[in-house]
């Protein structure tokens, strides 16, 4: 199990990098840094994201096909995309230490089949690897 873990935490540093970069060629010049401290976190990120997603997909099938007025996307596709809205808001909590929000939106998404279908990614894409980390 702890493979499996690994396998999510360098996930989080690798994105973590190519954040850094984006930072550094932003207006702030503010910059994100994980390190160990982050990884309980992070590993809440990625196996909230499946459970919520399971408990979503537990929906009987009437209310998974209601849609939202004014939005023609898919009900699945609006939970994948409120997943990273709820961390998207949240970039900064002060006294409180979290990856970067594109972290933790891309990374439990893009390891799970269902965000990779619903959004029709193509294999090898950074949202749909070839090679997804699963927790269990």
């Amino acid at each position: 199990m702890l493979s499996k873990f690994y396998c999510e935490l360098r996930l989080y540093k690798h994105l973590n990098l190519l954040s850094n970069v984006l930072l550094q060629l932003s207006l702030t010049g503010q910059e994100d840094h994980l390190d160990d401290e982050l990884d309980s976190e992070n590993l809440a990120d990625f196996v909230g994201a499946r459970l919520a997603y399971a408990a979503y997909a537990s929906l009987p099938e009437d209310v998974k096909r209601m849609k939202l007025a004014g939005f023609d996307m898919s009900p699945e596709k609006l939970f994948f995309i409120n997943q990273c809205s709820r961390v998207c808001a949240w970039s900064s909590i002060p006294k409180k230490h979290y990856a970067p929000f594109r972290s933790r939106c891309i990374v439990p998404l893009r390891n799970m089949p269902e965000f990779s279908r619903a959004f029709r990614c193509k294999a090898g894409t950074l949202m749909n690897p070839r090679n997804k980390c699963t927790f269990w």
